[in-house]
């Protein structure tokens, strides 16, 4: 715990650099499967913020408002829009409105083939 403050700081600063390279590198279309080294880069990727909830520290807070990191990311993920409001005093209050996303239909049963004697 004695280094936390620097090791979450050079993780954030260290990822931040790997955006930056991403971002500024393009691909053309007809040599996008080319990149044999990015084989095994979605499993790290996913090792890596499994490895945030597997220490426990989706437990953290990440602003001074008290955010837990595992509602920052929940928030990424759930989508959002705003509904502005008019209490009685006149003033507009601005709500973010859940928007829930809808569950794929359930599959009908197939029918069981008659049986002919």
């Amino acid at each position: 715990m004695e280094h936390l403050v620097s090791d979450i700081k050079n993780i954030k600063d260290s990822l931040y650099r790997m955006h930056k390279y991403i971002m500024s590198k393009s691909i053309n279309e007809g040599n996008a499967n080319n990149v044999k080294n990015l084989e095994g880069i979605g499993k790290v990727v996913w090792e890596f913020i499994s490895a945030f909830y597997d220490a426990h520290w989706d437990s953290l807070y990440v602003n001074n408002s008290k955010m837990l990191f595992r509602n920052k990311v929940k928030s990424k993920f759930n989508p959002q829009t705003t509904k502005t409001l008019v209490n009685n005093k006149g003033k507009d209050i601005v709500k973010p409105t859940y928007i829930s996303s809808l569950l794929p239909p359930i599959l009908a049963k197939h029918l069981k083939k008659s049986m002919r004697f």
